[in-house]
């Protein structure tokens, strides 16, 4: 079984926000996506967003090793991640060697229990502090040990979060050093959540929020989706996706309060059109979508286009839906951006075919051709994904 990477679809944007941790800033001045001056182009590749490929085989020699899950990678780390427990996947968070693919723990376990979840909204981990953060709960996050998976305790949150559908309600990342933590999540009618995004510390007291202001708080659960990305460091973008609004900035959190820095004007774009963006290192990735008549009579908003803005500059450049690994010689279907790197997931089979094919085309050089070479002398067909990581250019 495929090891599924997070790759995000546009359905409706909501709302983009770029939160910093406790106590940190970002700077930058708004960019407005102009439909009318966006440049074209023929192609996307890979080496034109990130820098040389790094390869690692995952280890097979562990229960359910091809279970469904996104990537989330440290310096030292690749942990496989869960969002909810189903038919199909049955395995809980696992953490793997970065740098030689071995197998190093479960993070807890499946259950009800004390300790257990069967789903995770996000989970952040913390290499520095050793500990890894899984919120699948309204009204805290639990906490394991980085090394061991074992259970540590719980954080209590100041502000209860929801979720409807096994869907993310919110998004969060750590402080160790400040002993806090930042929330994003959506506001809600009553007492429960009434703020956007909070800091708080380890007892569930707030150090500051920045209350609904204005938006119109949600009087029910919606099947609102929230992601994140972890692409710039220090910074925490947070993908608000669904129901029926569609604000369209994004924003840099900064000493509490929020700043614009990507935005686009959707009068500006073709009936039914809407951009989804993901915050990259200088620059932000977008799709571009489109409606297009399906059957007689039945409009769907489908990806047409791949978009590059440059935050120094503004100028946007459309790649189609062609995007080419020219590290390995291929076309481009699945990949997802995760803590500052590109990545890309391959079953064994396929790994042994492309592998094979980018040595002999002399497409590999200095490591990245001996890890392939050395992945590709052990590999069995069995054998669970390859991964491929290449860290995002500024």
């Amino acid at each position: 079984m495929r090891l599924q990477l997070n790759i995000i679809v546009p359905a409706a944007l909501i709302a983009v926000l770029i939160l910093s941790s406790c106590g940190r800033s970002g700077k930058g001045d708004v960019i407005t996506f102009d439909y009318s001056k966006m440049k074209k182009a023929e192609m996307l590749t890979v080496s034109a967003l990130s820098d040389q490929p790094e390869f690692i085989a995952l280890d097979s020699d562990t229960l359910d090793a091809f279970a469904y899950g996104t990537i989330i990678i440290t310096d030292n780390y690749i942990i496989r991640n869960v969002e909810a427990i189903s038919s199909v996947n049955k395995a809980p968070v696992r953490v793997f060697d970065r740098h030689t693919g071995r197998f190093v723990c479960n993070v807890g376990h499946l259950g009800r229990g004390p300790g257990e979840y069967l789903s995770s909204y996000c989970t952040f981990v913390d290499e520095k502090g050793g500990k890894v953060w899984i919120m699948n709960a309204r009204d805290h996050i639990k906490t394991y040990d980085l090394l061991s998976g074992k259970y540590i305790g719980d954080v209590p949150l100041a502000h209860e979060v929801y979720e409807e559908y096994e869907a993310a309600s919110a998004t969060f990342s750590v402080d160790s050093d400040a002993g806090t933590v930042t929330v994003a999540a959506i506001p809600y009618e009553g007492d429960a959540n009434p703020s956007i995004a909070w800091c708080q510390d380890m007892e569930g007291n707030i150090v500051w929020d920045i209350p609904e202001d204005g938006r119109e708080r949600s009087r029910k659960h919606t099947n609102s989706l929230i992601r994140t990305t972890y692409n710039v460091e220090g910074l925490m973008d947070v993908d608000i996706h669904g129901g029926q609004d569609q604000p369209d900035t994004l924003y840099v959190l900064s000493d509490g309060a929020l700043k614009p820095v990507f935005t686009y004007n959707e009068r500006e774009l073709k009936s039914g059109a809407s951009l989804n963006s993901t915050l990259l290192p200088g620059k932000v990735f977008s799709y571009l979508s489109e409606e297009r008549e399906v059957i007689p009579n039945v409009r769907v908003a489908m990806p047409t286009a791949m978009v590059i803005t440059d935050l120094k500059s503004g100028e946007s450049v459309s790649y189609g839906m062609n995007l080419r690994n020219d590290i390995l010689g291929l076309g481009v279907q699945n990949f997802s951006f995760q803590n500052g790197y590109m990545v890309q997931s391959f079953n064994a089979i396929e790994f042994k075919q492309v592998g094979q094919n980018a040595l002999s085309r002399g497409l590999l050089t200095g490591s990245a051709a001996e890890q392939v070479e050395e992945i590709l002398s052990n590999l069995q067909n069995t054998d669970n994904d390859v991964i491929m990581l290449t860290r995002l250019k500024d």
